[in-house]
């Protein structure tokens, strides 16, 4: 082998290195799988129902939701105790709209929603669930927080998860949401207990009081 040939060789070993190293450094400051699929509980998370359980002349269908505007990228920079613009009520949960308005507000972009409510779980036993966002979602029922996916991405589907409903009746829902640029993604996926495929969370489950 001449020394053009091993100098060739070195070369291409060097950049092989460095090319490795580059490789590494950019899996280490990748965000793991579970965190791209959000923060969700190990096991089935015991919820309580609302008491008393509201009446029915009182509540109506949908969600109520109030909105803050601004660019963010974090679920915990939305102001959680202070009072938004009330906006008109959510009728569902089934938003995958793109480039249009996000949610029921009036603004593509920059929108940060935080939502309120009840959802009926109409029979005990292990309700799963699972959320579609784009971005940032924290979900909580019956006072649990049992699920978050924080930051700024595309649209994730979650993995399923379950939650413990000891009895029929209506719990307390709460979400908190944001849309930073570009399309934007909101879906609550449930499957009632025996049930094995996922669908959305009917409307008439919805409620709220004003």
């Amino acid at each position: 082998m001449t020394p053009q040939q091993q100098a060739g060789i070195s070369m291409m070993s060097f950049f092989r290195i460095v090319a490795l190293a580059l490789i590494g450094a950019v899996l280490a400051a990748s965000p793991s799988l579970a965190q791209v699929r959000g923060n969700k509980p190990s096991g089935p998370i015991a919820v309580t129902p609302v008491t008393p359980q509201p009446a029915a002349d009182k509540i109506k269908q949908g969600l109520s939701v109030s909105y803050f505007f601004g660019l963010i990228n974090n679920i915990s920079e939305i102001p959680a105790d202070a009072k938004g613009k009330a906006g008109p009520p959510l009728p569902h949960l089934d938003w995958n709209v793109g480039f249009k308005n996000v949610l029921t507000s009036d603004r593509e972009d920059g929108v940060q929603a935080i939502i309120v409510g009840y959802i009926k779980l109409d029979k005990p036993g292990l309700w799963k669930f699972a959320v579609n966002s784009n971005d940032g979602v924290r979900l909580s029922i019956g006072g649990k927080k049992i699920y978050e996916l924080p930051g700024v991405q595309p649209d994730v589907m979650s993995d399923v998860f379950e939650v413990n409903a000891p009895e029929a009746g209506w719990y307390a829902l709460n979400i908190l949401y944001f849309e930073k640029r570009n399309t934007s993604s909101l879906q609550l996926y449930w499957a009632p207990p025996g049930t094995a495929d996922l669908a959305i969370v009917t409307p008439a489950a919805l409620g709220y009081i004003e």
